[in-house]
């Protein structure tokens, strides 16, 4: 076990732990050059992006609280709980002169694995109510050692992502972050063997990430059991980015599109999350401002 714990340490594989956050399962290793920012620009030319279907998929006030389960060799046959992660829609906001859903996601590590990787993680996105775009995006990670907080300003009519004294790049049309991702999906229509095309920004890169529907199943999680039907992320350019293991994701097979399972594969094991608990939003808000 102390040999296990310590190469999980040194690989920093625990930050695993909130993968779901993650959304990608992709590790992009190095800071992306201009070079392979150019190429994963030009990896969607001429593509068209979807515009959303279902846009009261979600509402506000939306609660989604997730157990996050560790399987690691050594560790026995029963997954570790390892932590807890939670999406919100916290609000509707004007964000620079935008209106926009305000987004959140919190990862908090738990029991024996806080002991030995305490992780405090606290994500945001504000997401425009009609285009369904990111404007702004802010995070403030703590795991372990490691604590970094940056904000990225979005310029969705140029086209340029912005960190203060980091980086100003230019990124794709209507790019998503890391969290609005997540939530744009939901208000698409597909069906298995579907491929969408999602441009991702996220420090300074770019990347061009293709969903692919798989199937239709049923799945039981702590929450209930529901009728879903599962979805991919990759990377449509192989060989810019370094991939270690797969993420699949249980999206409900309805209007709403809610997540409530996720698994991971990764070369030492695999990680998952499983909606614990939720609370449905309002999803007549804009009447409101009608």
């Amino acid at each position: 076990m102390r040999i296990l714990l310590s190469k999980l340490r040194n690989k920093r594989t625990f930050l695993y732990l909130y993968i779901f956050i993650l959304f990608f399962s992709i590790s992009f290793g190095k800071i992306q050059s201009p070079e392979d920012r150019e190429k994963a620009l030009k990896a969607f030319d001429g593509v068209e992006i979807p515009q959303p279907n279902n846009i009261n998929a979600f509402g506000v006030g939306e609660y989604l609280d997730f157990g996050i389960y560790v399987a690691l060799p050594g560790v026995g046959k029963i997954p570790l709980k390892g932590g807890n992660g939670i999406l919100e829609v916290v609000d509707i906001v004007d964000r620079d002169n935008h209106i926009c859903y305000w987004l959140r996601i919190r990862a908090l590590s738990s029991g024996f694995i806080k002991l030995i990787y305490p992780v405090n993680d606290f994500i945001e996105s504000f997401m425009d109510v009609d285009s369904f775009y990111p404007w702004y995006f802010y995070k403030k990670v703590k795991e372990g050692k490691y604590h970094v907080t940056y904000s990225i300003y979005f310029d969705q009519d140029n086209h340029i992502a912005t960190r203060k004294n980091k980086f100003e790049v230019e990124t794709y049309p209507k790019v998503q972050d890391i969290i609005s991702a997540f939530y744009y999906i939901r208000t698409l229509e597909f069906s298995p063997k579907d491929t969408i095309p999602l441009p991702y920004h996220d420090n300074g890169g770019n990347y061009p990430i293709s969903i692919i529907v798989h199937r239709r199943e049923t799945v039981e999680v702590p929450a209930g059991t529901f009728q879903c039907i599962v979805i991919e992320p990759v990377i449509k350019t192989e060989g810019l980015f370094r991939r270690e293991g797969r993420m699949e994701i249980w999206l409900t097979d309805d209007y709403s599109k809610m997540p409530v399972k996720m698994v991971s594969k990764i070369p030492i094991g695999s990680v998952q999350a499983l909606l614990l608990e939720y609370q449905v939003g309002d999803k007549d808000w804009r009447s409101e401002f009608d």
